[in-house]
């Protein structure tokens, strides 16, 4: 699920800027400007039921300019704000209920908090349920 939720991520930045180069894993030497690093940060998942999980979590869209200025970054964060409204991964739609932003040494860091609960395929066996015999009468 996290996978393809960076996944569909990345797809959606690679539509959009299609001349930005993404990077979805830490890049050791080469990096080719601009570009964006996707990150799926710790979040919570609360066991609501048996079938039924409530995740929260948080990507952190990095953007790093080639002019490195901070109208650059405040410009492509009003985009990415648009862009990522909603997130669409196998065949679900997720809605992003928060995004913000940060600068911090010439990189934005573009946060989309996302709240949603995934429904969990029931893998236990379950006993058939015996035939009930009823002899009373119903008033």
């Amino acid at each position: 699920m996290m996978l393809s939720l960076r996944d569909a991520i990345i797809s959606k930045l690679k539509t959009t800027f299609p001349d930005h180069k993404i990077y979805g894993e830490k890049v050791e030497q080469g990096l080719k400007k601009p570009c964006f690093f996707i990150t799926v940060l710790p979040g919570d998942v609360i066991e609501l039921s048996k079938s039924m999980q409530q995740r929260e979590i948080t990507i952190d869209v990095q953007y790093l300019s080639e002019e490195e200025t901070n109208a650059k970054n405040i410009e492509m964060a009003d985009l990415l704000n648009d862009l990522f409204r909603k997130i669409a991964l196998d065949g679900l739609t997720v809605s992003v209920i928060e995004r913000r932003f940060e600068i911090v040494d010439d990189i934005l860091h573009f946060f989309l908090d996302l709240d949603f609960i995934v429904m969990l395929s029931d893998t236990e066996q379950h006993e058939l349920m015996q035939e009930i015999i009823h002899n009373k009468e119903v008033l």
